[in-house]
Parts: structure tokens; sequence; C-alpha cells
């Protein structure tokens, strides 16, 4: 008898191509689904702490908002922050460390000029093909280098508008209160250019030192001076120990600021009757100004998201965010520095609902935005 074939009645086994697509579409989706890490080298401790915590604030406000949407084609964008403590060495330190250990594709909103020329001159961004998005400062020292993407408006502009108000008021006789680096000499050098223009009569110019922020000598000096208005090119906590001193000793000159002194630090840090008056330049819409759609997204998105973190410089970060988001956006997702920076470059009158981002001249602030904010008797934000 002759054996009959035995024929299974279970699947025929799966093909090896089979099991290596298979293998290959899961892992290709967990690499699509990679985090994209944004690196951002700010102080979150020292002078310049409430700056570089808004700043984040900020950021992550935008970054969140994208994420909960679906992030960028399927991934997550993350945010790294380092705290550099306002320190250049610092910044470059830190700087290299997230790059080698996180792979990010961008670097971030960092605080002070002296910081971000420290990350130009290292060579940071030219050896990785980094882009530097945000910075805080709109010195001319950082405007227009490989890499720099500045989603706001230049100092010379906010010092342009400035003497052109104060100019209107008939005021002309202006005293400056300067840091004394970078950053500090950088306004200056704006203040003195324009002068001639406005024919403002720049009577007297007082430093102090960045690491220090020692102000009591430029206090007994600039009291001495009969100006009408002093400007402030200074940072947050400096500023806000000067306009202490300054009251409590007599001075009765118009104190006014570019947007690098938060004024909301301004108004958690002195009474209302010594902070009455104060006149800030800003690079962005206030809060009140709920009529640009813009800033209704960002009060609703900040409602939902509560943190002791924002201030004036958190709307700063949420551009900043958007910019990025719209760069990866365009990009496709590659999660490259080199086809981010592509992307960016060819964003031109990018409207946020009322604020516009242009790269199309690198050699000038992303954004020519400048308004002007006066602290009134009550201690709150009038434009």
């Amino acid at each position: 008898m002759t054996n009959a074939r035995k024929f299974s009645t279970s699947k025929p086994p799966t093909p090896l191509i089979t099991i290596f697509a298979a293998f290959w579409l899961a892992t290709s989706g967990m690499l699509s689904a990679k985090d994209i890490v944004v690196a951002q080298i700010a102080p979150q401790s020292g002078v310049q702490a409430s700056a570089g915590k808004a700043y984040t604030a900020g950021l992550r406000l935008g970054f969140d908002s994208v994420n909960a949407a679906g992030g960028i084609n399927g991934s997550q964008i993350r945010l790294v922050t380092l705290d550099d403590g306002y320190k250049p060495d610092e910044t470059v330190r830190l700087a290299k460390e997230v790059i080698a250990k996180e792979n990010p594709i961008a670097l971030a909103a960092t605080v002070g000029t002296a910081n971000a020329e420290a990350l130009i001159k290292s060579g940071v961004l030219s050896d990785t093909g980094l882009s530097l998005v945000g910075p805080s400062s709109g010195a001319n020292s950082v405007i227009g280098q490989p890499g720099i993407y500045l989603t706001k408006a230049s100092y010379a502009d906010e010092v342009n508008q400035l003497f052109a108000q104060l100019s209107s008021m008939g005021l002309t006789r202006i005293a400056v209160l300067y840091q004394d680096d970078g950053y500090g000499r950088d306004l200056l050098n704006s203040a003195t250019l324009l002068a001639p223009k406005y024919k403002v009569d720049l009577i007297a110019r007082s430093p102090y030192d960045r690491i220090t922020g020692n102000v009591e000598p430029a206090v007994t000096a600039l009291l001495k001076a009969d100006a009408q208005a002093i400007f402030l090119a200074a940072i947050s906590a400096p500023a806000a120990e000067f306009i202490k001193l300054y009251k409590k000793r007599g001075g009765n000159a118009m104190l006014v600021g570019p947007s690098p002194v938060d004024v909301a630090y301004l108004q958690r840090q002195l009474s209302k009757e010594q902070v009455r008056g104060y006149v800030a330049s800003t690079v962005g819409p206030i809060d009140s100004r709920t009529s640009l759609p813009v800033i209704r997204e960002f009060l609703k998105l900040k409602a939902g998201n509560p943190s002791p973190d924002y201030g004036a410089r958190s709307f700063e970060g949420y551009v900043t965010a958007r910019v990025l988001i719209a760069g990866m956006q365009r990009s496709k997702g590659t999660g490259t520095p080199e086809t981010l920076s592509l992307a960016l470059k060819s964003l031109r009158a990018m409207d946020l609902g009322g604020y516009s981002v242009d790269f199309s001249d690198l050699k000038r602030g992303g954004s020519s935005y400048v308004d002007f904010v006066t602290i009134d008797r009550l201690g709150a934000l009038v434009r």
C-alpha cells in the first residue's frame, strides 16, 4: 500500500522577505518618531535668570502646542535647557556638551550679547552647521553672522524709535547708563550715532560692571547730570537697582529702557512708586493687544499652561518656537541642521497674526516691530 502524502492544514511559514519587510517598516516608523531636539543654553540662575526662564517658558508654550497636535510628521519636539548662568564660557562649554550628547537640530534663545558672540567666535555654529534661532541679542556684532536668525527687531531699531519718541516730546538732554560689555556698548554706539538725527544731546555716559552689576557709582554720576531722561542700556537686575537708588536719592529724570530690561521683573522687584513712569521699548506686542490674533492665541495657551516663569520675554520665546516649527515643517521633518537652515532662509513675511518675521535680509532683525509701554501709578502697563 502506497503511503499517502500528508498535507498540513496550518498556514504556510511566513516567507523571510515578509519578516524583513515588517521589521523594516516597524523600525523605520520608530526612527521617524524620534524626538526632534532643540537645545537652549540660557541663564536659569544669576542676574539674568528671569530673562532666561521667561524665554524657556515661551519656547515650551510653542513646542507643547504643536506636540499636542501630533508634532512634526509624528515626531515630538523636545526642548533641552541648560543653565549657563549668563557666563559666555559656560555657554560655549554647554553647547559643545549638548551637541555631543543630544544631537540637536538647532540652538535657540540664548541670553546675552557676549554669550552669542562667544558661540560665534568658538566656531560651534560653523563647525556643526547648527542655527542659533532667536538669540536675545539684537547687537550689530551678532546680526548677520552665519547661522544667526534673529526673530525680533535689532537694538538699533529700538534706539531709533526711542529717540524719535523722546524728541517728539521735547526731551533732548539724555544721559546713558550702560553695561560695560558688547551689549551695553552696542546700545551706546547706536545712541551716539542716532543722536544727531534727532537733535539729541548725550550729556553723560556712565558704565557699570557686567559681572558685579554694581550701579552705585553710576547713580552718583548721573544724579549730577542735568538730564531730562536717562536711557538704561542695562539688564533687568542692575536696572532695578539703579531705579531704586536713583529715586531714593531724589532723581527725577524720565527713565527709559530697551527690551532686554524685563518690565515684569521691575514690577516684581520695585514698589509702584519706584517704578511709576518707567518707559520701556518692546519688540513684541504686549498682552493687552488682544486685537491681534497672535496675542489671543498666546494668552489662550498661557491660560492652559500656567507657569511662574512667564515674563516680558516669553512672547519672544514663543515667536522663536513658532519660527522653528515653521522651519521644521518646511524641511519635511528630515531632522538635519542643514535642511532646517535652508528652510529658515526661505521664510518671507511669515505672519503670525499681527507679528511678522522675514529672513530675506539676515543683516537686519527678522522683525521691525518696536512699541513702547509705560508703567502707570497703579503699577500696570499702558501703551
